[in-house]
């Protein structure tokens, strides 16, 4: 039979044309309440992969997947290459960033890496306010002009994300937003995956020393922006924050044992207190420092599973696990409180970045430095982002939330399991 190629080739393009442009005049139930969607929140919502944040990663973020299900336009502060920083590139063990330099390298010092330019023409504030590294506070208070943000990354990147004297509140507030999305609380509980777990007693000044805030200072910052968010009168996504079961890049020390034999290959010797240890190992660093201590001095180094009280050595143990999981208990169940007061829809992430854990593989170190997505289907490569995969996952859950508190119809973008994600 005759087939009309260039016919098909035409109607494939059309639709695939069609399926692509942000240019939409139709759409699910829900779409109108995205004519003004506004994100606020941490790098999970900024777009942040790798340990690096570039226009291409935040197109992969899940707030922009989620618009684009619901056929909206949906404008972010697109971040010019290499990025700022840029992000790592695979395989890990050839310890660089896009930019070019060494992973091991402090990126603050890198002329590229701290360029932070916006890629074209751009307007800001745009739907997308979110910034790298915020806390809760941060998106209440802290100003492009704020003395006191930390580090010449999130300096730069509040000055591309936010116009001058403005919080990421205020600059949601001035877009009269149809839809809001609050994803914040994250970075009150990460430093203490560092291992050292001690409560902060305020966000700013002497008060700030320590590794996490505790429910009691968090609480009452968060309730002051929801009154922001309430004055709008928009439509609301509050979205939770994951536990520690939903990190990948956590592996007991009984699973670095496992893989003993394969350690000495790269320099390692896995310490015998690993053997059946129940203590969490944070592999980006923990394991990835050891192994370039040993490439570096030529020398082997011992990997040890066996906690230090009182120091920042990446380890968790089963009591620090428990602490960390109940302060980010207490902030779901007070965030899910307040979207059910307010008729609001939950996100809870928690639920969607577990279902990751139960997929991943054995630990192996030689699928870590040599694998294209060592952390698995859904986690880039600094173990804690999500890739494109992982935030489909989180776009396909928030348009179920939404659907379900709104009776909107934004349609899900199903993802099938890979059985194996290496190379």
């Amino acid at each position: 039979m005759k087939r009309n190629w260039s016919f098909f080739a035409g109607a494939v393009a059309f639709v695939v044309l069609a399926a692509c442009s942000d240019d939409r005049t139709t759409g699910p139930a829900g779409q109108e309440a995205f004519s003004q969607y506004v994100a606020m929140g941490t790098s999970l919502s900024m777009g942040v992969q790798s340990d690096g944040v570039v226009y291409f990663t935040q197109q992969q973020d899940w707030t922009k997947l989620l618009s684009h299900q619901a056929f909206a336009q949906y404008s972010q502060p697109l971040v010019a290459p290499p990025g700022c920083f840029s992000p790592l590139i695979a395989p890990l063990q050839l310890s660089r960033r896009l930019s070019g330099i060494s992973a091991a390298a402090n990126a603050a010092a890198s002329t590229p890496d701290t360029t932070c330019a916006l890629f074209g023409a751009s307007t800001i504030p745009a739907n997308d306010v979110a910034i790298d590294g915020a806390n809760t506070y941060d998106a209440l208070y802290v100003t492009p002009e704020t003395a006191s943000v930390e580090g010449v990354k999130r300096r730069r990147q509040y000055r591309l994300v936010l116009p001058a004297k403005t919080t990421q509140v205020t600059a949601m507030m001035q877009q009269h937003p149809t839809l809001v999305s609050v994803e914040l609380g994250a970075n009150e509980a990460l430093g203490a995956a560092s291992g050292l777990l001690v409560p902060k007693a305020g966000y700013r000044g002497a008060a700030s020393a320590g590794t996490f805030v505790p429910n009691a200072v968090w609480q009452p910052v968060y309730d002051a922006l929801i009154d922001s968010v309430k004055k709008t009168g928009a439509k609301v996504l509050l979205v939770g924050v994951p536990k520690t079961n939903g990190f990948v890049s956590l592996r007991t020390g009984d699973e670095l044992y496992q893989d003993r034999a394969a350690f000495q290959n790269f320099g390692v010797i896995i310490s015998p207190n690993c053997q059946g240890n129940t203590n969490a190992i944070f592999v980006p660093i923990k394991v990835l420092n050891t192994i370039g201590a040993a490439q570096a001095t030529g020398s082997a180094q011992t990997l040890s599973c066996a906690d230090t009280p009182g120091a920042q050595d990446n380890i968790l143990t089963p009591g620090d696990i428990a602490l960390i999981d109940g302060v980010i208990d207490g902030m779901n169940a007070h965030i899910s409180s307040v979207a059910q007061a307010n008729g609001w829809a939950y996100l809870d992430m928690s639920a969607v970045w577990t279902q990751w854990v139960s997929r991943r593989g054995p630990f192996s170190v030689a699928f870590l430095l040599g694998c294209n997505r060592p952390y698995g289907q859904y986690v880039s490569l600094d173990g804690v982002h999500p890739n494109l995969q992982g935030y489909q996952e989180m776009a396909n859950a928030a348009a179920a939330a939404l659907n379900s508190t709104y009776g909107f119809a934004i349609p899900s973008n199903s993802q099938a399991v890979l059985t194996s994600t290496c190379p």
